[in-house]
């Protein structure tokens, strides 16, 4: 008799020490959660000669770029929506085309704005010239002149959104 209520008061205390720990771990890991860095790509529907659309490339590598700066953010990257909800942290990138200027660079043209918690910033059009080399493909000089691009953008967007990790150690 004593061992069955001994057991019944082991298992108990298990389910409620459970029940307790399952409740805190959702809350824990909402505040814990990282803020969110959304890329928000606003460009014509037009076509291209590419086997992949412009966006789809646009999003890879800018995402590659972010990520590869080990920022404490997550990186999300979307289409321009009429109804899309405002984010907390978002970059609009609109984009004014890849060119030639020469016939032998790529030039990639961008107007991109940043909206931190409604705190907005404007960075004006960022430009990035790329020379390809002989026989590279297609896809790989787009990857490339947006690669650079991102590697500005990133350079603009990253004393806006931490500014103590720039500031010189004393």
């Amino acid at each position: 008799m004593k061992t069955c209520n001994a057991l019944g008061a082991l298992c108990f205390s298990l389910v409620l020490a459970a029940g307790v720990t399952g409740r805190a771990q959702p809350a824990a890991t909402a505040a814990a959660a990282p803020h969110e860095l959304t890329i928000v790509v606003v460009d014509s529907l037009g076509g291209n000669n590419s086997e992949r659309n412009i966006y789809d490339h646009i999003a890879q590598v800018f995402t590659e770029v972010f990520e590869a700066k080990k920022w404490p953010l997550k990186i999300a990257v979307e289409r321009f929506g009429a109804n899309a909800p405002a984010h907390e942290i978002e970059m609009r990138l609109y984009f004014k085309g890849i060119s030639k200027e020469t016939p032998i660079d790529l030039t990639f043209r961008a107007w991109i704005t940043l909206s931190d918690h409604g705190t907005k910033s404007d960075f004006g059009i960022i430009r990035y010239s790329y020379y390809p080399r002989p026989m590279e493909t297609f896809d790989d000089r787009i990857d490339s002149v947006i690669r650079g691009a991102a590697m500005i953008a990133a350079a603009k967007v990253e004393p806006v959104l931490f500014p103590k990790a720039n500031q010189p150690k004393p």
